[in-house]
């Protein structure tokens, strides 16, 4: 071969192995950017779930607890005044299945229920629903 054949031959190798090393450093960049992004969303959720329980249990402690206690037991003074119920109890979950559904719990806080007020003026829909998924935690304890 003559040297302007060999030239333009090692010239295209060399343009075509920059070419292949660039697209595959390009590949990587972006499945190391997909994973960062994965990452950092798993570490906002999990933040956000952080706050949501302590939220949940502040808004508990702050409205419920007088009547249901701290344990959600119902062993309170005004527990036993409006027969709160206990939370604990898996017989009671099983017991009362017509009124323990998520949306009917929704209503019974926002609305009230015998002894128990309504408190869908007082809390924004998204607290009522950060207690009901609170108390519902009680059944597995």
């Amino acid at each position: 071969m003559n040297q302007r054949v060999k030239l333009l031959f090692t010239s295209g190798l060399s343009l075509l192995l920059l070419a292949f090393f660039s697209i595959e450093l390009t590949t990587n960049a972006s499945r190391l950017d997909g994973g960062l992004v994965r990452l950092l969303e798993v570490q906002r959720t999990s933040v956000q779930s952080k706050r949501s329980s302590t939220l949940a249990v502040d808004l508990f402690r702050t409205n419920c607890a007088r009547c249901h206690g701290a344990d959600g037991r119902g062993d309170t003074p005004l527990g036993h005044t409006y027969n709160a119920p206990d939370f604990t109890d898996t017989e009671w979950w099983r017991k009362h299945s017509d009124i323990t559904s998520t949306g009917r719990l929704i209503s019974i806080v926002s609305h009230g229920k015998g002894g128990m007020p309504a408190f869908g003026k007082k809390l924004k829909p998204s607290e009522i629903k950060l207690l009901v998924n609170y108390v519902r935690r009680f059944r597995k304890s």
